[in-house]
């Protein structure tokens, strides 16, 4: 079996109390002009109830909710900071370094790089897990750990919701650090970009929800060969959320049963970009879906052409 390369030590999740139907949303974005191809029902037919919309807290403080635990914690044990990796699907444009500077200074942080992500969509969970990889092979025997912080706060329509999907505001933090006796174990992590290059085209879009389930096998079945592991051997998969008709498409290209899908949050939280595979991997541990010495997978779609799958043991 393949050693870990790093763990997941230490995580928080963030999400808005106030949920609104998708019933409420589709006719919202529908009146802004998102052109929105499904209706209601077909939406809620694959599993989706509510969508968690944030109505106080700027981007900034809702960052501030999932990281401040964590930091704090570090922090009392004398853990180095080396990096902040950052990704916001709906805030790509915002100097990253800004929303950090005052929660690093609280928590004596504050010299800490703040690292923005893009391109990845909502596969940068997996690029951050592969850079941290590369990270901690040229840090030898170093004890620093890596943040990985995830937000989104859509403030217009189009960030809401694209052609097939309606996005919820989350904010997640995961810390990373050099292999642990506790913790989600990362053995391997894998990305792929399928090289096509996707726009407003109709038809660019219908052939990328076409075909974007054959190329997740393929980077799903890289990571079982590499293991040396069956599908058999893993508990759960933990995808993002997005919806029973796409994981039931997955499951038969991956020949596996559809309830290997973690679904417990789709209905109330929906899609939340790159907070899913965190919350569901929280909240399956929570609930007791998940025990210590399980392996599992974490799989990513990121709409232009992106894919993720890592496996993982829970220890």
């Amino acid at each position: 079996m393949t050693a870990p390369f790093l763990t997941i030590t230490d995580s928080s999740v963030y999400i808005p109390s106030f949920r609104a139907p998708v019933d409420q949303v589709i006719q919202e974005i529908n009146d802004d002009g998102v052109s929105f191809r499904l209706s209601a029902a077909e939406y809620r037919d694959s599993g989706f109830g509510y969508v968690p919309i944030e109505q106080s807290e700027s981007l900034e403080q809702m960052i501030y909710e999932v990281c401040a635990p964590i930091l704090s914690r570090i922090r009392r044990d004398g853990i180095p900071l080396s990096a902040i990796l950052f990704a916001s699907v709906t805030s790509a444009g915002v100097q990253a370094q800004s929303l950090f500077s005052k929660l690093l200074r609280e928590f004596d942080y504050g010299t800490t790089p703040v690292i923005q992500l893009e391109e990845y969509g909502c596969s940068t969970i997996h690029l951050s897990l592969y850079l941290t990889k590369a990270y901690f092979a040229g840090e030898g025997q170093s004890d620093n750990a890596v943040l990985f912080v995830t937000a989104d706060q859509a403030n217009i329509s189009h960030h809401r919701s694209d052609s097939y999907m309606l996005y919820g505001d989350a904010a997640s933090a995961a810390l990373y650090r050099k292999p642990a006796a506790r913790g989600q174990q990362t053995l391997i992590a894998r990305l792929k970009v399928d090289g096509f290059v996707y726009d407003r085209s109709p038809e660019r879009v219908k052939m990328y929800f076409s075909t974007f389930y054959l190329a997740v096998r393929q980077v799903v079945n890289q990571v079982l060969r590499e293991s040396g592991m069956v599908m058999n051997e893993i508990s759960l998969i933990f995808c993002s959320n997005l919806g029973l008709r796409t994981w039931s498409t997955l499951a038969r290209a991956l020949g596996c049963p559809l309830d290997k899908f973690y679904a417990s949050t789709l209905e109330d939280a929906g899609h939340l970009h790159n907070t899913d595979i965190l919350l569901n991997v929280n909240e399956a541990v929570r609930t007791g879906s998940l025990n210590r010495g399980d392996f599992y997978l974490a799989v990513s779609i990121g709409f232009g052409g992106y894919y993720g799958c890592s496996l993982h043991k829970y220890e």
